[in-house]
């Protein structure tokens, strides 16, 4: 095969996976934006409100469920054979088992305080999106098999929400609706776990054993301290709204729904360069981390435009025509989702993949610990845009940690090469 059809191949390769992985964000993401106006229409804006506070709380329960596999199981699997991805799932599901019921527990008693007037409500939406957690998404992202993800866990996922839908049209409460996402993600998590171990192919006699459940739970250290950083950094703001602004929170939650919402659509985008990055080496590393970084930068520069240009009659239609923000919340949503989208790749593909996961912790902390007071500030002094504001100054100082670590990566390639796949590491010790 000559070069030129290699790259056509390639190419074409990599359209259709985004294509595959499109199919799944972009129907969850209008599964969930979809449910929102009809659950406003249900029962008011302050009762929705309360079911966004619950899902804030509910998905940083959700990341420490998923305990980092989300930012390294990707690369994981993608380095390993089919015995060390199989047991890397297995192990994922046994410590997702172990903390599932006391976490989402906890999330579940901190969103009654933060939503009383709607503590059923919150409680709930804290509950279905902590069991988000028990994803199965990132095993897919590592095999490169999206159309098998968007069977196994979008479809269920999908039905559950619409589900909620047709039922709150013909009468029934917000409640109802909201159980029947969760639903959908408890039949998601069975589905997919019983395609991959009945799928997987593996004989006995080359099954790996079980590392040590300690064992397990340190390695996942970094990625679980990194990506509980980050979904503390996304979930505090409408937390800290709630508690200093409330008056402000309906306008605040809707935007706040629709740029998670779009980052979710986005994924695929991200999920792309997580299987692909981490299959080079040595000069092609750097040479796909420079082309990652520029193809993410055009995009993300597209993105905002096409979300300020979208975003005023969108969100009329979210609100029922109830909520109104103002054009300064919509130009600062605007950058945030613009810059967050080109954060993901440069923190989950990128740096992971050049073996600097502690850096993803560190900016994280850094954004955080800046970034968070302004929310409050803003937020009093200035509303939903003020909250924005801050936000958008931390998400900056965060990049900015990243791209450093990156760029002194560019400068000496080879002067610190990722580590081999501890997978295949772990395999010979434990075989």
């Amino acid at each position: 095969m000559s070069r030129r059809a290699g790259r056509f191949t390639g190419a074409v390769s990599g359209v259709n996976k985004i294509a595959g992985y499109g199919a799944s964000m972009v129907a969850l993401a209008i599964a969930s934006l979809a449910i929102i106006p009809v659950m406003i229409g249900s029962d008011g804006p302050r009762a929705w409100a309360a079911i966004a506070v619950g899902q804030s709380i509910g998905g940083i329960a959700a990341v420490a469920i998923a305990y980092g596999w989300g930012l390294t199981g990707p690369a994981a699997v993608a380095r390993a054979g089919r015995p060390g991805a199989v047991r890397e799932y297995s192990e994922s599901v046994l410590v997702k088992s172990i903390l599932f019921v006391p976490l989402a527990g906890s999330a579940g008693l901190l969103a009654a305080v933060f939503a009383p007037g709607h503590a059923l409500l919150a409680v709930v939406g804290a509950l279905s999106t902590a069991t988000i957690g028990l994803t199965a998404s990132w095993y897919f992202v590592g095999l490169s098999r999206p159309y098998a993800m968007f069977v196994l866990e979008t479809i269920p996922r999908v039905l559950g929400t619409v589900a909620g839908i047709i039922l709150m049209l013909t009468g029934s409460g917000a409640l109802v609706g909201v159980l029947c996402q969760l639903a959908g993600m408890l039949a998601a998590f069975v589905v997919c776990s019983v395609w991959i171990f009945r799928s997987a192919g593996v004989p006995k006699s080359h099954r790996l054993r079980h590392r040590p459940t300690r064992h397990v739970l340190v390695s996942q250290g970094l990625g679980v301290s990194s990506t509980l950083l980050s979904a503390g950094y996304i979930a505090a703001p409408l937390l800290i709204v709630s508690a200093v602004a409330p008056l402000v929170l309906p306008v605040y939650a809707i935007v706040d729904k629709v740029q998670r919402q779009v980052s979710v659509a986005l994924n695929p985008f991200v999920t792309v360069f997580q299987g692909w990055v981490p299959r080079a080496s040595g000069v092609l590393l750097a040479s796909r981390v420079l082309k990652t970084l520029a193809l993410s930068a055009v995009f993300s520069l597209a993105l905002g435009a096409a979300m300020l240009v979208a975003a005023p009659q969108f969100i009329l239609w979210l609100g029922g025509a109830q909520i109104h923000p103002s054009y300064l919340t919509l130009v600062l949503m605007a950058l945030f989702v613009a810059l967050n989208l080109f954060e993901s790749v440069v923190s989950k593909a990128v740096l992971v993949a050049i073996n600097r996961m502690s850096v993803v912790a560190k900016a994280t902390l850094v954004g955080s610990i800046l970034g968070l007071p302004l929310v409050a500030i803003g937020s009093v002094l200035f509303g939903a845009a003020g909250a924005l504001a801050g936000i958008l100054i931390g998400l900056v100082l965060r990049l900015g940690v990243e791209l450093v670590a990156v760029v002194r990566y560019l400068r000496h390639p080879d002067a610190d090469a990722p580590e081999s796949s501890r997978n295949e590491e772990q395999q010979r010790e434990y075989l």
